[in-house]
């Protein structure tokens, strides 16, 4: 409660001083830091002296430095240290040297290094980030007002004085985007380096993940059915049928029998937008069954392909009229409906062709979506055939095939491996797949239901994670359900098990530069440089915006991060909102770390 008063009363002082002075259009324009007049800056003339950095990034500790230097009153001034790698300014230097001894320093030794103090013995105010700063001198102010003594230096806001100077500059930068305007109460920051943690803020608190929830399924997949998993999806038909078969006609029909592959497609549709995707080239299999057919001389069906999507044998084909355990009556359903009108998701069968999209267009709003994702599939491969010169008497439907001992196999194709589907869920943020891959789980263990998936999701994460899946809450695989919950913790360490130079970390969205994550990249600092290649993976709901990943720095360190923040409607802030902004420009701007 102390901290939070001394809180409030510094940002009051210094919000007040924000417009004392006008805010020059071309410092704007170049990034450069907008400073006081000299009027504020006073004359240093045997004055008490109050050091404060000068670069764009050190705006909120000038507004605290003039605070400071209005409650010493007239008998203080204002040294600008200038940028913190730049020399100390000559000018400045001249006025320091005619100031009294002793005196205070704004910033800690990452804004305002101890070599620029020159020796000078200097009371320094800072915390663990510019938000702390500005608090610690707001209590330090106080204390002067009062006539008490204004050593805070036992404060547990203040840094270890043995801190490192890039430390704190890394924490300060990754958590601005706490200070931000846009920042809410519920919202978590984590950041390790090298697989420890360096900075946290409600690491532990659950939240809302979005789309964060597919690292946890996509984890689990592959802890639990193993990086190179794949699906089959076959075509057979009744022995008895086949061998009977006369004048070129099957008198019977062709089954075609889903393993819940969940990239299974056309090139027609997977290439409708880019970039490419890894996915399973459906019209392979029909080269593959047309062979076999004419192998047997048939060139007539006189019954229908039926497809068998019960692989997934719950025939939960939404989760729009689901509830999460312990619902009440007023209680949201798992999936809003507009998740379905919208095409945000497809229909999920063990079945399902192009999404359980037929037709489709460019736009994924303007898909059709099918009724039954399995009997829409038949459909599809009924065309394939028929295109291949095939005549089939009957309509596609959906039914079951003939058991394996009756049944003869006309061709088989397998899917891409767990690890390259992933690209399409982590880099793309495809949410079909990831609820496919999410019931691949729970048939894993016997049971395809969502319930039953999301309680062994549940257990898995637990194995994972140990304490750090303590309020992890999955009801759905891809993260679209509202009722989800994940903490910063948990993302970040679901990263750190599958490691930085993992096939996991390199199918992330390369910020600013995939499309999920191509507005949002990190920015040069003001200074200018270049900036270090972030992974990432972004989650957003109409109430929730989150962030998540990894980058490797150029001295070979690895920092890992995550942000989740909840807020109704938070949504209006946009994809690349200052929360998101602010957390990738202090991973990228992150090339100043200690020498490997």
């Amino acid at each position: 409660m102390a901290r939070t008063s001394k809180a409030i009363a510094a940002a009051l002082v210094v919000a007040g001083l924000v417009g004392m002075w006008p805010t020059s259009a071309g410092a704007q324009a170049s990034g450069s830091a907008t400073l006081p007049p000299p009027d504020v800056l006073g004359d240093c003339t045997g004055a008490v002296p109050v050091i404060v950095a000068s670069d764009a990034a050190a705006q909120s500790d000038i507004y605290s430095a003039v605070t400071l230097a209005g409650v010493l009153g007239a008998t203080s001034c204002i040294v600008l240290a200038g940028d913190r790698d730049e020399p100390f300014p000559q000018s400045q230097l001249d006025r320091l040297a005619m100031a009294a001894s002793g005196g205070y320093v704004v910033g800690g030794p990452a804004a305002v290094p101890d070599a620029k103090l020159s020796g000078r013995d200097m009371f320094r105010v800072y915390g663990a980030d510019r938000w702390e700063t500005a608090a610690a001198v707001g209590a330090v102010a106080a204390a002067l007002a009062a006539g008490e003594d204004p050593d805070v230096s036992g404060d547990d806001d203040q840094p270890d004085d043995d801190t490192p100077a890039w430390q704190q500059r890394l924490v300060t930068e990754f958590s601005a985007a706490l200070r931000s305007n846009a920042a809410p109460e519920d919202m978590c920051m984590s950041l390790y380096r090298n697989g420890e943690p360096i900075f946290e803020h409600q690491a532990g608190t659950p939240l809302l993940p979005a789309s964060l929830a597919k690292l946890a399924t996509a984890s689990v997949v592959v802890s639990e059915l193993g990086a190179d998993a794949t699906f089959t999806t076959r075509v057979v038909a009744d022995t008895g049928a086949l061998a009977a078969v006369s004048d070129g006609v099957l008198r019977g029909d062709l089954y075609l029998v889903g393993g819940g592959d969940p990239v299974l497609a056309t090139p027609g549709y997977i290439n409708r937008i880019v970039p490419e995707r890894p996915y399973t080239d459906v019209t392979k299999l029909a080269d593959s069954v047309m062979a076999a057919l004419d192998a047997h001389g048939i060139d007539t069906i006189e019954g229908a392909i039926v497809g068998d999507g019960s692989w997934f044998a719950d025939g939960e084909q939404t989760y729009t009229s689901h509830y999460p355990p312990g619902a009440t009556p007023d209680t949201p359903p798992v999936w809003k409906q507009s998740y379905m009108t919208e095409n945000l998701v497809g229909v999920l069968s063990g079945l399902v062709i192009n999404d359980g999209y037929s037709p489709y267009t460019i736009s994924r709003r303007s898909h059709t979506r099918s009724a039954d994702a399995t009997q829409a599939a038949a459909s599809d491969f009924d065309d394939l055939l028929e295109a291949r010169g095939m005549v089939i008497r009957h309509r596609p439907r959906s039914g079951s095939a003939p058991s394996p001992s009756e049944a003869t196999s006309l061709g088989s194709i397998t899917s891409p491996p767990v690890e390259d589907i992933l690209v399409r869920i982590l880099r793309i943020s495809e949410n079909t797949p990831a609820e496919m891959l999410f019931k691949q789980i729970g048939r894993h263990h016997g049971d395809s239901s969502r319930a039953a998936s999301a309680a062994a999701a549940t257990t898995a994460l637990r194995d994972l994670l140990g304490s750090a899946a303590d309020g992890v809450v999955l009801v759905d695989g891809s993260g679209l359900s509202i009722h989800n919950r994940m903490s910063c913790e948990a993302a970040v360490r679901l990263l750190l098990l599958a490691g930085d130079d993992s096939r996991f970390a390199a199918s992330l969205s390369i910020a600013g530069r995939t499309p999920t994550l191509q507005s949002c990249g990190p920015r040069p600092a003001p200074s200018g440089g270049s900036t270090n290649t972030v992974y990432a993976k972004g989650g957003q709901l109409n109430d929730s915006s989150s962030i998540a990943g990894v980058s490797t720095a150029p001295n070979g360190d690895v920092l890992t991060f995550a942000m989740i923040a909840n807020e109704p409607l938070i949504i209006r802030l946009g994809s690349c909102n200052a929360l998101r902004q602010l957390t990738l420009d202090a991973i990228g701007r992150y090339t100043y770390g200690p020498a490997s």
